[in-house]
């Protein structure tokens, strides 16, 4: 069986080849691992303290240019200075070597979450659409037999039908999609995103419904104030919270079971319905 780390064998093989301003010494050596997601791993390099390995849980052959969008998108952020800089990718294997960009970022304000968003949407567009309302009823295969048909009368409603519409309507920008503060690190005052594979062109509103989620309740409106400005629809606002709803529900009846909740009986994690 080829292991993650076995999959960065490669990436370790080149390090000659990484794109470093001062060349390292001699072969850098796979140390722990740092954090896992849902899909992927994170190791630490030993003698390295300043860069770290990230590698796919699961290639996505199945998913064409999942991975060369996602470090496509993940370059432009690097040079725009709000995610750590990529030194090597390995394509075949979809591993990295990046550098180790700051701590875990906790509390985070609306306004420092706002302007980093407000930076994203203003990277270079991309063919690479998020696709909601697909995804949600791909989504609805990972949810246990017995709670199945609750889910497709929530997928199938009129109200969340017509908040995907409102979604799909709305101009597109390049979002990440997933900028939780799992996803965020701080470095001095500067704010990283991190795990790009969800970065994709869609409507800001999704994108700061998701991210509202996380914070603390008086920090919420800051943040779609700083990002939306006078333009913001309260319209597409609440179908952004309620498409981030259900698709975090979806999401954690593939990726983890026992976080997801059962429509049968608790509707208290849709927050306008």
């Amino acid at each position: 069986m080829v292991t993650a780390a076995n999959r960065l064998s490669e990436a370790l093989h080149n390090w000659a080849d990484w794109n470093l301003i001062a060349p390292l010494a001699a072969a850098p050596r796979l140390g722990p691992v740092l954090s896992e997601g849902s899909g992927h791993i994170l190791f630490e390099l030993l003698d390295e303290p300043s860069l770290v390995a990230r590698v796919r849980r699961r290639p996505t052959s199945e998913v064409e240019g999942a991975f060369s969008g996602e470090v496509e998108i993940w370059s432009a952020a690097a040079a725009a200075g709000i995610a750590p800089a990529l030194v090597y990718v390995d394509r075949q294997q979809q591993a990295v070597i990046c550098e180790r960009a700051g701590q875990t970022s906790h509390p985070i304000t609306g306004a420092a979450l706002g302007q980093l968003m407000c930076a994203i949407h203003t990277l270079p567009k991309v063919n690479r659409r998020l696709t909601l309302r697909a995804d949600a009823v791909s989504y609805l295969s990972s949810v246990p037999a017995e709670q199945r048909s609750a889910w497709q009368a929530i997928v199938h409603s009129t109200d969340i039908d017509q908040a995907f519409s409102l979604l799909e309507q709305d101009t597109d920008y390049l979002c990440h999609n997933d900028l939780t503060v799992g996803n965020l690190l701080t470095q001095g005052d500067q704010l990283f995103a991190i795990d790009w594979e969800y970065a994709a062109m869609g409507s800001r509103y999704f994108d700061v419904a998701i991210a509202m989620a996380d914070l603390p309740l008086v920090e919420q409106p800051l943040l779609a104030e700083h990002v939306l400005g006078q333009s913001l629809s309260n319209a597409l606002l609440t179908a952004g919270c309620n498409i981030a709803a259900l698709m975090t529900a979806l999401w954690q009846h593939r990726f983890d079971p026992s976080q997801a909740p059962d429509p049968r009986n608790d509707l208290s994690w849709l927050p306008r319905q």
